[in-house]
């Protein structure tokens, strides 16, 4: 123990005597070239954790086999409502109005209309209209003359709906006063209203059953039955039976088609009794495409007046071509037919034709036209032409001078052949509901082998209509008519008279007040013109109508 001290002791005398030598002055001087950046040299560290490569792959394999077996599940379906559409709730409909109104001249019109509402298999209605007058009218001698008329209407109509078929019918009568005023009332003061009075009693029957397939592999078919029946005060009777067929089916890209039918007229009269029959049988094929369509056909025509009877035959073609895509459309064709110029059909045309007058038949021998159609714009239509038509037999009335003891208030009709080139034109314009102007017009060129003039026939017409519609509050309606040069004959060799050109304007306002309540203000002949569209017959001037419409 003793011996370990002196040795710590030694140990500890040595480092004393050298720390103590060691205390020499040392001066020394150190330039400093710049600033110290202390930097740790990179080493690499040994991983704490030894990685062990390991070179040898084992496989393993399974061999398994599987037991199928059926899990038992209860689940229970929750009932979920069934989806509904609720759709847009169906516009109330007023099928039912009344109309009453009033005119100058002692002018009462009365409108009665009623029928069913919406169904799903049937639609019936019925028509009546009353319209009458007192006036008078400013002959050209310069005297005034009693022209009144009256009209009467009613009608009834329905409509049966089946799944691919309508039946449809209506069944008519009309009563029609007109008088003979067109003479001259100074030179001859015998007539009284009872001795120019004229009544025409009509009765119309229309039957029609036809199909309503929307897919082109079906027959289609249109099958029709009408009744016409009318007389006159001076015991002339007319009757006219018709049945025509029309059929249609899509083979092969083809269209054929085939309409067929006839009339058959029985008159008679004081003056003429006899038989009409009018046979026709079209049968025609056509074929198109997108932008082209072509149809071909042969009319055969029977016209069996009394016993004696010919057989026509007219080619029917047609083509059109869509250039730009519904905007520019040329078409044309050629086509021929025969006018059943029935005395139905005449008094309608002209109510002041001498009593019994019988109309023979208007052969159309040739028919050609051409034209462009299509849209301008999406709101706009426009359709232009030419037609031609080579014809025999075509009537104009004139003033018959012999048969009315110079008075010349009666016509009677001339016949002749030729030619006519008419130029036409339309265009419409639908900018809105609200907003719509339409215009049609013809120009007409007649050469005739016989008579100088087409008595009674334009040089040219010209028709305007534009409607507004003021939020359904106040619609406004407006007509113009404008017709050229008319030539008029007085007898078989009488004088030929010359008649101007005139214009026709009417207009219409009609405020609703409600729905089913509103006021109307109509003006006719607004130029108050007193112009001829028969010869010695001057219509109304102005004329001003105040009425209602009541809906329900």
């Amino acid at each position: 123990m003793k011996i370990r001290n002196v040795i710590i002791l030694v140990v500890v005398l040595i480092f004393s005597i050298h720390f103590l030598y060691g205390q020499e002055d040392i001066s020394k001087q150190v330039q400093v070239v710049k600033a110290y950046k202390p930097k740790v040299e990179r080493v690499n560290k040994i991983s704490e954790l030894p990685e062990i490569t390991d070179t040898t792959v084992t496989e393993i394999s399974f061999d398994y086999d599987l037991l199928p077996k059926r899990a038992k599940t209860e689940f229970e379906l929750a009932p979920v409502p069934a989806a509904s559409m609720v759709g847009e709730p169906l516009t109330q409909l007023y099928p039912n109005y009344v109309k009453v109104g009033m005119g100058s001249k002692f002018s009462p019109v009365v409108e009665f209309h009623i029928g069913t509402k919406r169904s799903e298999d049937r639609m019936l209605g019925a028509y009546f209209k009353h319209n009458s007058s007192d006036g008078n009218v400013l002959l050209p001698q310069g005297n005034e003359t009693f022209a009144g008329y009256s009209d009467n209407q009613i009608k009834l109509f329905g409509k049966r709906f089946f799944n691919n078929s309508v039946l449809e019918g209506d069944l008519g009568l009309k009563n029609n006063t007109r008088y003979f005023y067109g003479y001259d009332v100074s030179a001859d003061t015998a007539l009284n209203k009872s001795d120019i009075k004229q009544n025409y009693l009509r009765l119309n029957a229309d039957i029609g059953f036809n199909s309503t397939y929307t897919d082109s592999a079906h027959l289609n078919y249109d099958f029709n039955f009408t009744y016409d029946h009318v007389d006159d005060k001076f015991d002339t009777n007319e009757d006219i039976v018709g049945i025509n067929v029309d059929l249609d089916k899509f083979i092969d890209n083809n269209i054929v088609a085939l309409s067929t039918g006839f009339d058959y007229l029985m008159y008679e009269s004081p003056l003429d009794t006899g038989t009409n029959t009018l046979f026709h049988f079209k049968p025609t094929i056509a074929k198109f495409d997108d932008n082209w369509k072509l149809k071909g056909g042969i009319n055969f025509v029977a016209d069996a007046v009394n016993e004696n009877t010919k057989l026509r035959l007219y080619p029917v073609a047609e083509m059109e071509y869509d250039i730009v895509n519904q905007y520019i459309i040329p078409y044309g064709g050629i086509d021929g037919n025969i006018d059943f110029n029935s005395y139905y059909r005449s008094t309608l045309e002209n109510p002041f034709i001498i009593p019994g007058l019988r109309v023979e038949n208007t052969n159309n021998k040739m028919i050609f036209y051409a034209g462009i159609k299509g849209n301008l714009t999406s709101s706009t239509y426009y359709n232009t032409g030419v037609k031609y038509n080579f014809f025999d037999n075509m009537p104009f009335f004139y003033n018959d001078m012999e048969g009315t003891n110079d008075a010349g208030n009666q016509f009677g009709v001339l016949y002749d052949n030729g030619e006519c080139m008419n130029i036409y034109g339309e265009l419409a314009f639908d900018f809105s509901e609200s907003l719509n102007l339409k215009a049609t017009g013809n120009y007409y060129q007649y050469a005739l082998y016989n008579e100088p003039h087409p008595w009674h026939k334009p040089l040219y017409d010209l028709s305007l209509s534009a409607k507004y519609d003021i939020r359904n509050k106040i619609i406004f309606d407006a007509e113009a008519y404008l017709y050229g040069n008319r030539w008029a004959k007085n007898g078989l060799d009488g004088e030929e008279i010359e008649m101007g050109e005139f214009t026709d304007l009417n207009f219409k306002m009609e405020y609703r007040y409600t729905k089913v309540l509103s006021a109307y203000l109509q003006f006719k002949n607004l130029l108050a013109d007193n112009y001829s569209i028969w010869h010695q017959y001057p219509v109304y001037g102005l004329q001003i109508y105040l009425g209602i419409t009541y809906a329900f």
